[in-house]
């Protein structure tokens, strides 16, 4: 399962995103790695997250949206799904992730959530001056089934699959990512 989509972000969703998200006004704070590695350990490639709702292997029993902001991108989320038409019966994650030139050249291959399986959106949100930041989405094979290049304002949706992201060599790579089933 794959789709791609443009031109589905409402003029309050750009708005937000331009003035809060891109302007400096929403918090990211420091993650020490991304995912973790195929023993199981923490890959130690750090980025900045700001995340609206706790992945759900961390939240306990009620715990809800981590962020003020999240009635906003929920909209944006919203935006996206109407689109494609799909309805999430549950939010698993919901983060907008701060990547940068950390030293790495990419994250692990990884699911987001190993033992739950879920689908996955992707939204980007600025005009990464690293084109070559891409996201790389494989089979059960560890083929790759598509290479996903960044545009501003691009959603993407793809099934339980193992998946990786380059960082980038200049400037930031900001995305807006939501687990759901």
């Amino acid at each position: 399962m794959y789709k791609e989509v443009e031109d589905f972000l409402s003029e309050e969703n750009i708005n937000f995103i331009e003035n809060v998200i891109l302007d400096s006004k929403l918090p990211f704070y420091h993650h020490p790695f991304s995912c973790f590695d195929k023993n199981n350990k923490p890959d130690n490639r750090f980025f900045l997250s700001h995340i609206i709702l706790k992945r759900i292997e961390n939240r306990q029993e009620g715990e809800s949206y981590n962020s003020s902001c999240y009635p906003e991108v929920l909209s944006i989320l919203n935006s996206f799904f109407k689109k494609i038409k799909i309805k999430p019966k549950k939010y698993l994650r919901i983060s907008i992730n701060y990547t940068y030139n950390n030293g790495h050249k990419k994250s692990d291959t990884h699911l987001d959530h190993p033992n739950i399986k879920h689908k996955q959106v992707l939204i980007y949100l600025n005009d990464c001056l690293d084109k070559g930041a891409s996201t790389v989405i494989l089979d059960e094979n560890k083929k790759i089934i598509k290479k996903v290049s960044i545009k501003k304002y691009k959603g993407v949706l793809f099934g339980n699959n193992l998946h990786y992201h380059y960082f980038p060599k200049k400037g930031c790579r900001l995305v807006l990512v939501c687990t759901f089933i």
